[in-house]
């Protein structure tokens, strides 16, 4: 009894080393940079079709010192015929490298347009990337990813309603102008990485064929991570299952099920359950928590500019751990979760369509990867461009979690236009996602998200034309009926009546009446009371979030241009200067009042058989001796 004891805290032991091991110089198997001579030569290994790896033959030209900081390159030259017909390829990012049976390093630099035969390449010394190894082989289980859009940011706070400034109806127009998500989104992301270098081999990423407008949402996220877009299936090959080598094909799905996007490079070296990979960093995160694949490659397609690798991926392998200049390093085993997406879609030809995919974990990827995937679903089961109407409701789950009183955020909205119908789906999920990954006051995990729409292929649209009220001036406690002209979509313009009543209370002189949609109903509030929207923690945040006004409804609203004042979301009107100027003084805290610009009296909905845009103003004046 006692051996078997013995025998089990032997292999407890040993596995509890192994899980902490580190990979380690080994000079019986490594050559140190100082070994290198130009003139040497040597075998690499890749795969250049399905899992098969291939020797190809190389010559040292070669040793530049500080490439960049502390990052040395072996230049060299391949001159097999398998590696002549190719060149350096994308996807051969951590290819091995070896002198007389000891590994060099991996295959990472690769200069555009090289002249034929030529076949130069860069590699990464194994003793730089050895080195990220000692950081830690352990995920980061606290990792998020990198915060790619700004919140913070002047461009996005109109979206986002966290400062709008004193936007005020003058004229019967705004000040400020509603701007689109797309622009405050390419004006905050779309700038060059400050960390790629001319001769780096961008990882190649597979994808299925997008739309141009998709491509264009989705092309700056590539471009933080250093990723060069392949438009392809992106399908799994016959092979489902590649072995965990030197040389193989490895990578991470961003998107993995009916949706597919795999960005991949090469492993350098394999020990034990540990391996090295790519020989420059994925985004260069640090210590990190992020899904590793294996791959199968279709083929390499030649190109005069810089070939690449048509891979896709196979199975789930590990876990990246670290993300480092010069490397990334990986444990073999268990990987982290994604985030499910369901998605139930009826097209316009009444059939019913369940599909799945899931995004990695990852704050500033996981929002617009969710968006991604249910528009390219609408585009390819539906159309790309049309005239429609889309019936949808998405739903956000939040993981439990103790400060949460709620976990459901649902929005349920008609939308229909002549375009994309995946412009309006992909955000409904982006900006609360966004939002809730990058809040200060408790790490808050997406559990899933479900899409379930309905499609019409027509056009159920109308604008506001115009507004008339029968007098110019009303008592308190009256009821104003406003007659609206709408111009449907390609219809007869149609004339709806309104209602909304004055309070009894309200004050004598000039009144607003605003009839509005809904998205610019919001912006007005927004920019009348931004106090309103400021939350103090993560539940008012939260129901700030779920704030959703229907579209076919046109939005009535009754205000005084009079300044309010807001107090910790609280909002007060028709007070005294004095009492408002106490209210506001300097005891209270900072950022939980303000001043509104005009005092909102009262507001009521007209529901139409229309998504409506536009909206319209009239002036008239409460006088309670009017006749």
């Amino acid at each position: 009894m006692k051996k078997v004891w013995l025998c089990a805290l032997i292999v407890f032991c040993l596995a509890a080393y192994h899980s902490h091991a580190q990979i380690k110089w080994d000079a019986e198997k490594f050559i140190r940079l100082s070994d290198v001579e130009p003139g040497m030569k040597g075998k690499g290994y890749t795969v250049f079709s399905g899992t098969t790896v291939e020797e190809f033959d190389f010559e040292v030209v070669s040793v530049e010192y500080n490439y960049f900081p502390e990052w040395h390159v072996i230049w060299c030259k391949g001159f097999s015929e398998n590696f002549k017909r190719t060149g350096v390829a994308g996807g051969m990012s951590g290819s091995p490298m070896y002198i007389d049976g000891r590994l060099m390093g991996a295959l990472s630099l690769g200069h555009f347009n090289q002249r034929e035969h030529a076949n130069l390449f860069g590699v990464t010394p194994i003793e730089l990337m050895v080195k990220v190894a000692k950081w830690g082989m352990e995920p980061n289980l606290s990792y998020e990813g990198t915060q790619l859009f700004n919140l913070d940011s002047a461009a996005v706070t109109q979206e986002y309603g966290l400062d709008m400034g004193p936007a005020l109806l003058r004229d019967g127009k705004m000040t400020q102008t509603p701007r689109s998500f797309d622009e405050a989104w390419f004006e905050n992301i779309s700038r060059p990485s400050p960390r790629t270098r001319p001769a780096e081999l961008l990882k190649p990423l597979a994808f299925p064929p997008l739309n141009p407008e998709l491509m264009r949402f989705v092309k700056p996220i590539f471009d933080k991570f250093n990723y060069t877009p392949v438009q392809a299936a992106a399908g799994g090959g016959r092979v489902k299952e590649s072995p965990i080598e030197a040389g193989q094909i490895i990578g991470t799905e961003l998107i993995r099920g009916d949706v597919p996007f795999f960005g991949y490079g090469t492993i350098t070296y394999v020990d034990g359950n540990e391996l090295l990979a790519y020989g420059h960093g994925d985004g260069q995160e640090g210590n990190v928590n992020l899904p590793l694949s294996g791959g199968y490659v279709h083929f390499i397609m030649p190109s005069r500019s810089r070939s690449y690798k048509y891979a896709a991926a196979t199975q789930p392998i590990g876990t990246i751990v670290q993300d480092r200049e010069t490397s990334i390093a990986a444990i073999i085993g268990k990987h982290p979760s994604y985030i499910p997406v369901n998605v139930n879609i009826q097209t316009s030809d009444g059939k019913r369509h369940e599909k799945y995919y899931e995004v990695i974990r990852h704050k500033g990827m996981s929002p617009f990867l969710s968006g991604t995937g249910i528009w390219y679903l609408l585009d390819s089961l539906e159309f790309y461009s049309n005239d429609h109407t889309m019936n949808l409701e998405a739903t956000i789950t939040l993981k439990e979690h103790p400060d949460l009183k709620t976990r459901e955020l649902v929005y349920k909205n008609i939308y229909s236009s002549g375009g994309s119908p995946g412009l309006a789906a992909r955000q409904t999920v982006v900006s609360p996602m966004l939002q809730l990954g990058s809040n200060l006051y408790t790490k808050v995990q997406v559990e899933k998200v479900s899409f379930d729409v309905k499609m019409e292929d027509k056009r159920r649209t109308a604008g506001i034309q115009s507004l008339r009220v029968d007098k110019l001036r009303y008592r308190p406690g009256d009821t104003v009926e406003v007659e609206m002209t709408l111009q449907p979509y390609l219809e007869m313009p149609i004339v709806l009546t309104g209602k909304i009543t004055i309070p009894k209370d309200a004050p004598d002189g000039l009144v607003l009446l605003l009839a509005s949609n809904a998205s610019f109903y919001e912006f007005w509030q927004r920019s009348r009371a931004p106090f309103n929207f400021r939350h103090r923690d993560i539940n008012q945040l939260v129901e700030l979030l779920k704030r959703e006004e229907n579209n076919t409804d046109i939005i009535l609203e009754l205000s005084v241009p009079q300044p309010g004042l807001t107090v910790q979301g609280q909002e007060f009107s028709n007070l005294p200067p004095s009492v408002m100027s106490v209210m506001n003084t300097a005891k209270q805290v900072v950022g939980n009042s303000g001043y509104t610009s005009g005092t909102a009296l009262h507001v009521d909905k007209l529901s139409t058989d229309f998504v409506v845009f536009g909206s319209g103003i009239i002036r008239f004046v409460v006088d309670r001796n009017a006749e």
